[in-house]
């Protein structure tokens, strides 16, 4: 300690990378959990696309406990919004398949 500075290092975060930038590394979790995200994604959209203009959006065991909601269920606006949702994710999907090519796994 003669007036010598020495040199304090901290531990990096889990799954950070000791020689660049601060960028997560991309391993095979990162990759496994990039696509199970990516497919998660896309099978929702597609459900909420099918879904409103399915014969089980209106004749359900939800809408049979609590008939109250049947109102706002049959509505053609809330179907609207429900497609919208799926179109919405699609387009999550999309962006997410663009992401994943360009920069790979770390975002």
């Amino acid at each position: 300690m003669n007036g010598m500075l020495h040199r304090v290092t901290t531990p990096l975060p889990a799954g950070m990378n000791p020689n660049g930038g601060g960028k997560p590394r991309a391993g095979i979790f990162g990759f496994f959990w990039k696509v199970l995200y990516i497919l998660a994604c896309f099978w929702l959209g597609i459900i909420l696309l099918c879904l409103p203009s399915s014969p089980f959006w209106d004749s359900n065991y939800l809408l049979v406990l609590y008939p109250k909601i049947r109102p706002v269920v049959s509505n053609s606006f809330f179907k609207g919004f429900v497609l919208g949702l799926g179109i919405l994710n699609i387009l999550i999907v999309i962006d997410e398949v663009a992401h994943f090519k360009r920069k790979g796994v770390s975002r």
